[in-house]
């Protein structure tokens, strides 16, 4: 009984269920109204039919009395002509008899229950055939013709000719209902027709309604699905489909917008999985175009180290040679002092060349890495306090921030050492009216990183990609191989620098961030030689 409860429930809400029972409804009623007015104009019909078939009786009583009243005087003028012949008063009393046994019948209301008329007109002839019957008695009893008799049969005449005056106008009395009810039967079978095509094209009419209802209640939600597919194919998956109904449209709705759901959910996940696969991408294009960069670089400066050795070794020689006899010649020249100022002056550049040609042979030989556990904080704070003085010297405010977290790492320190003097002094150098000098320190997923951010004028753009080349320098006095020498050294202990710089024509163009450069210096927490 439950499952048959859920399922008229079920067929309730379904939309088969609402136009089977909105068509049934409809239906119902077309068959009510027509069946009341065919059972009313029926019903007349039927009632006009007896009414007929009651005047029709009425008709022939009529004639039946108008037949028997014109018998009556026949046995009164056979009496006067015979000479007072007896069997003629059995047939007046017969033919009286007849006549009242008729107008009995037609008075009665089977007769006439149809017409009042009729009925009044039957209980006037009632006093007309006694005056007949007692007048035609007179004649009867009288013992001799004469006047007396004649005169009776006179008046006996005149009554018979009243009585045959209201028996025809009974019979117009009929006739005119008869004409009454036909034309009543005419205007039911008219009203029947007019009301057939007005109730036809009443239900026409509804159905329409209903069927216009039905089709705007199932067009309406398609139209807003239909609409809600466009959006979705333009890519709107933020749109929402209106659920109208409890039925099939509704679930239809329901089922869409649950749709739209899994496939803004499937979208936004496709989404991040693009982006966390576009980031790899660019990092790892990022980590390849610096490896690329590394190698590139690497092969330079073993090719300018191999370059630098050779010529280094041929004018080292020559060199030494001219610094003797320059130290000679100043010795006997001594008491000469524009002589010796020029020599002293070429001791100089030449001593200068021997500098350039250590540092080429410094940079093109492989060192030995001396790996072994050290505090990186304790190698940086000595490195900055060997440049100290020339702080207090430029006028170059120091400030410094070191973690506390660095565990104990590998490297070599004097050669870390080597890094961080490069990449101070170039610093120092970038402040020749003093500013500030910052050093940090941190933990960075599995490195060390050693930040150091001057507030100089700033690297110019278009020279950023060659400061690590060997022998590039903006300095009149340098041998543009310090950053070199810096490059190589963080490479052979597994870690990699990066240059930010900003000047001031990009600050005016917007640039974020503040004048100078900073160095970033990444280290693994254990170095392992690359050499």
């Amino acid at each position: 009984m439950a499952k048959w409860r859920e399922a008229k429930f079920q067929l309730a809400r379904s939309l088969a269920g609402k136009l089977i029972l909105g068509f049934l409804i409809i239906a119902a009623l077309e068959a009510m109204v027509l069946g009341a007015v065919g059972f009313y104009f029926l019903r007349r019909a039927i009632a006009i039919n007896r009414q007929l078939e009651e005047i029709s009786l009425s008709l022939e009583a009529t004639r039946s009395l108008s037949l028997d009243l014109s018998q009556v005087s026949q046995p009164i003028d056979e009496y006067l002509l015979g000479g007072g012949y007896t069997p003629t008063l059995d047939k007046f009393r017969d033919a009286l008899s007849v006549v009242k046994t008729s107008l009995k019948s037609c008075g009665s209301a089977v007769c006439h229950g149809a017409a009042k008329e009729p009925q009044q007109m039957a209980a006037v002839l009632s006093p007309l055939i006694a005056d007949v019957q007692e007048k035609g008695t007179a004649i009867f009893e009288s013992k001799k013709a004469g006047q007396e008799p004649i005169r009776l049969r006179g008046e006996v005449e005149s009554l018979a000719t009243q009585t045959q005056g209201l028996m025809d106008t009974m019979s117009s009395a009929l006739s005119e209902r008869v004409k009454v009810l036909r034309r009543e039967s005419a205007q039911i079978g008219q009203r029947t027709i007019l009301l057939f095509f007005f109730f036809t094209f009443l239900s026409l009419g509804v159905t329409a309604a209903v069927a216009f209802a039905v089709a705007r209640h199932i067009t309406v939600p398609v139209r807003d699905l239909l609409h809600g597919t466009r959006r979705i194919m333009e890519g709107d998956l933020e749109h929402r489909v209106e659920a109208r109904a409890r039925d099939e449209i509704g679930e239809l709705a329901t089922s869409f917008n649950a749709m739209v759901r899994t496939l803004k959910d499937y979208k936004d996940r496709i989404d991040d999985y693009s982006r966390s696969l576009e980031e790899k991408v660019r990092v790892r294009t990022e980590e390849l175009k610096k490896a690329q960069e590394s190698l590139l670089q690497s092969e330079k400066l073993a090719s300018i180290g191999l370059l630098a050795s050779g010529v280094a070794h041929e004018l080292n020689n020559p060199l030494t040679s001219i610094l003797m006899n320059i130290n000679l010649l100043m010795e006997e020249v001594r008491d000469q002092a524009n002589i010796h100022t020029e020599l002293k002056r070429i001791s100089d550049d030449t001593l200068r060349c021997r500098r350039i040609i250590d540092d080429l042979r410094d940079f093109s030989r492989r060192h030995e890495l001396d790996i072994r556990s050290s505090d990186l904080n304790d190698v940086v704070g000595s490195t900055l306090g060997l440049i100290k003085h020339q702080l207090e010297l430029h006028g170059i405010a120091l400030r410094q921030d070191f973690s506390s977290d660095l565990p104990l790492m590998s490297f070599d320190p004097d050669r870390m050492r080597q890094v961080l003097m490069n990449v101070f002094v170039n610093a120092i150098q970038a402040m020749p009216r003093g500013g500030s000098l910052t050093v940090e320190t941190a933990l960075r997923e599995g490195l060390v990183e050693i930040a150091v951010q001057d507030s100089g004028a700033g690297i110019p753009r278009d020279i950023r990609d060659k400061i690590f080349d060997p022998f590039f320098t903006t300095k009149e006095a340098g041998t543009g191989l310090g950053l070199s020498i810096v490059y190589r050294i963080m490479q052979e202990h597994g870690g990699r620098i990066e240059v930010e710089s900003r000047t001031a024509e990009e600050m005016e163009t917007g640039s974020s961030g503040s004048v100078g450069t900073t160095i970033r210096l990444y280290i693994p927490l254990k170095a392992v030689s690359n050499q």
